[in-house]
Parts: C-alpha cells; structure tokens; sequence
C-alpha cells in the first residue's frame, strides 16, 4: 500500500488510523490550489495524499466534517494531481467552498485551464461526503448521500473524460496524487483548521 505523504504544512502526518477515522488539516492564509491564463498556476494548498500510479487508481471517499471558515474561497475537499516533468500539473478538485457568503458544492477540473461546476450545499447539513471513482476511463465526481436505511447513494455530480488518457496503452506508469486539500486564497484571512473522517483511497490492486 502506498505510504502517506504530505505537501505544503508543517503539522504533523496524521497516523494511518487517524486518517481512516478523523483528523484535521489547518489551512494558513495565501494557500489555494489554482491556474489562470496566462501563466498564473499556484499549487501552495495543504494536501495529505498517496502516490500512485494513475492506472491503478480506483477511488477515494471522505466526509468533511466541520470546521470550514465562513471567509471567501475557503475551501476543503478531495484532490487527484497529475504532477507532470515539465513542471505543469492537471488536477481536479471537488468538496466545500465559501462563494458570494454560501457553501456549494464546487469540483474544478484543470487539463488546460480550470473550469469550474457548483452545485448548493445543503445549509442544514454540517458534513458531506465526497467521492472521485474511476468508471471505464473516465473519472466520475459525486456526493455521497445518506439513506434511511444508512447505505451510501450516489449523486453524480461531474464527468471528466480526459483524467484516464495519459493511462492508456503504453503510458501506464503516469504517477497521480490522491488526497484531501484544505485552500484558503485570502492574504488576510485568519487560518482554520477542517476535520475530515474516513479518508479512503483504494488501488485496483485493492481488490475492490
């Protein structure tokens, strides 16, 4: 099994039990994970990932639980990175962001440029749970809703159909990212800390 790692924070690695069960992640002002044309690409946010192969990747689930700052752009969520040689990322990023004083549901995927869907927030719900499963070669993006009975329904949010290419045929070993980020763009803006539950990334060589 891949090994934990960490980008862009000076807490501690939370332990592999603290990770599958709740953690925090503080997000320090100026750190976001962002591109814009011309030349603007700021990857500065905190992340606890694992590195893999991009062919192997299956899944990743996890619920933030409380702690997202009222402030604007703060962000928290899962994240699948494709850090390339020439020092370019693609990347998608999907969970909580502050917009306009509201909570949406954001997921911004980066193959050239981002582009960004929202989706509203439930205002009565503190938590959510967010997951990225590769289906065929494309990535799908959901919410992962609660049902009466206390199994998982699936809300499709987004599609992306670029993620897998680089994976196909002879390009297998392309490395990719998989984690949990927590942004928090402003310079002004006090730093806060998010909690995570069940963080889950799972390899096809998981079996599941």
């Amino acid at each position: 099994m891949p090994q934990w790692q960490t980008q862009h924070t000076t807490g501690p690695l939370p332990t592999p039990s603290e990770l599958s069960s709740s953690f925090s992640l503080r997000a320090p002002p100026a750190t976001d994970l962002w591109a814009s044309p011309p030349g603007t690409c700021i990857f500065t946010a905190p992340f606890i990932y694992q590195a893999m192969p991009l062919a192997s990747f299956r899944r990743a689930r996890v619920t933030i639980a409380a702690g997202l700052a009222e402030q604007p752009y703060a962000q928290a969520g899962l994240a699948l990175l494709l850090p390339q040689s020439d020092g370019q990322r693609r990347w998608v990023k999907t969970g909580l962001e502050v917009l306009e004083g509201r909570r949406v549901l954001a997921t911004v995927g980066r193959d050239r440029w981002p582009d960004c869907s929202l989706v509203p927030a439930d205002p009565d719900l503190g938590r959510v749970t967010m997951e990225l499963i590769r289906q065929g070669d494309n990535l799908i993006v959901s919410r992962v809703k609660r049902t009466e009975n206390g199994e998982g329904e699936r809300e499709v949010l987004r599609e992306l159909g670029w993620v897998f290419a680089p994976s196909i045929g002879d390009l297998i070993q392309e490395e990719c990212w998989v984690g949990v980020f927590v942004a928090n763009p402003s310079g002004e803006a006090d730093a806060f800390d998010v909690w995570f539950e069940g963080l889950a990334v799972e390899g096809l060589e998981d079996g599941l």
